[in-house]
């Protein structure tokens, strides 16, 4: 049944007052597909190099040690879990609010791939990290809830779960299977929601409870972590939605097309707002220390100064931050894109930046001078076995994201099939 809300615009209004494209956010004389394919391609195999050095070297190219045993593969774990995390919280919110554009079970579907896409590689990368990659699933068999890292590898199994109870779900609804079954969607995604704003704020308790560590210490990196996650979320949303409709296709009417234009505005705001609250919490953290006339930060002081001073005033502040928040100032729709692209991967730095410095500053002074080797020292640089592998990761996170819509495609094509009025009940 056709059904029309102060939320769902009619049929022809539009939000531009001309007639939009479908490729207007991207060039549309640029052959999008086969870019991307070239792009996962160089990714793969140049990630390949990385895999093939990690598994017969071990951990002896990598620029982690005893002092600093973690390094950017877990960034990318907690960046990836993060994005995932703020992608599916709001398309999910969007579907369950009847937001224009995300109301559709199409859409919701392919907020659940996205999300999926970016998890799997996060897990990925934290599997390479560990010492012994074939002990991963004690954490499951025999688990210690005490501890931090199994309470949210039970939070991720639980999200994935319910995610794929929302999966199907969907689909029956537009097929138009017993409302008696299928009126569990929205709670199902609610539950979802809470998940997943609940694994990025555990991300930043997980460093929070660390006592011995006073950078890592402190009630706001939840929030941080939180504000991250919506942040990058929201821009790998937009982004991916602009690309997947790139090539022409996905919309089948002007009105889904009207509403990706309503959808693009929201995801905008959210950024733009995202962007701001973020900065203004971790200059809210950062003050604290740089104003008190007393207390001193020598983990603030290598972010701000230190060796990697360029990964939060040039990655983070400036080509994550301040340039995004220009381009989506404006009302060019390509330059929309381009800031969702650059603050999906710029924004990694933010977990750098918490993530690095807390363990470049020694507990006990003088330990670095008394013990020299290698492997015992407080500076860390990723080295180029860690940036091919996070290369493959993305690659990864790619190649299932094309897998996740061939199966959406494969599975939508096995319902019209059988229900001639599939998916009429979201126009």
């Amino acid at each position: 049944m056709k059904t029309t809300s102060l939320s769902s615009p009619p049929r022809g209004l539009n939000v531009w007052g001309d007639q939009p494209e479908a490729t207007a956010y991207v060039p549309s004389f640029l052959p999008w597909r086969r870019m991307l394919w070239i792009a996962w391609a160089v990714l793969l195999a140049a990630g390949s190099i990385g895999l093939y050095q990690r598994f017969t070297q071990g951990h002896l190219p990598a620029g982690y040690g005893s002092y600093v045993p973690w390094g950017l593969w877990i960034a990318i774990y907690f960046h990836g879990v993060g994005m995932a995390g703020g992608a599916f919280a709001l398309g999910a919110l969007g579907y369950v609010l009847n937001w224009p554009g995300f109301q559709r079970g199409k859409n919701l579907r392919l907020v659940i791939v996205l999300a999926v896409s970016a998890m799997i590689p996060a897990f990925f990368a934290v599997w390479l990290d560990l010492g012994h990659l074939d002990r991963f699933h004690l954490i499951f068999l025999q688990p210690n809830f005490t501890s931090m890292m199994a309470f949210n590898s039970w939070i991720y199994m639980a999200f994935l779960a319910l995610a794929g109870i929302a999966w199907l779900l969907s689909y029956l609804k537009d097929a138009g299977w017993q409302p008696a079954l299928t009126g569990w969607l929205k709670p199902v995604l609610c539950v979802g929601i809470v998940f997943a704003v609940l694994f990025p704020s555990q991300s930043g308790a997980f460093f929070g409870v660390v006592d011995a560590k006073a950078y890592w210490h402190s009630a706001l990196l939840p929030v941080l972590f939180l504000a991250s996650a919506l942040t990058s979320g929201a821009a790998m949303l937009m982004f991916t939605r602009v690309l997947t409709n790139a090539g022409g296709g996905y919309h089948t009417n002007e009105l889904e097309r009207v509403e990706e234009h309503f959808m693009m505005e929201r995801l905008r705001k959210i950024l733009m707002a995202g962007l701001g609250l973020y900065f203004v919490l971790e200059f809210a953290e950062f003050s604290i220390s740089l104003w008190n006339p007393v207390a001193h930060a020598p983990a603030v002081d290598l972010v701000l100064w230190g060796p990697y001073w360029w990964v939060f005033w040039v990655v983070h502040l400036l080509i994550g931050g301040l340039l995004p928040l220009a381009l989506l100032a404006s009302r060019a729709r390509v330059a929309w894109t381009i800031a969702a692209l650059l603050v999906g991967v710029c924004f990694i730095s933010a977990r750098l930046n918490v993530l690095i410095p807390g363990q470049a500053v020694g507990e006990l002074r003088g330990l670095q001078e008394a013990f020299q080797q290698t492997r015992l020292s407080f500076v860390y640089h990723a080295t180029a076995m860690e940036y091919l592998v996070g290369l493959f990761c993305v690659a990864l996170g790619m190649t299932i994201f094309v897998l996740g819509r061939t199966v959406n495609r494969l599975v939508r094509n096995w319902f019209a099939a059988r229900t001639p009025e599939f998916g009429k009940e979201a126009l």
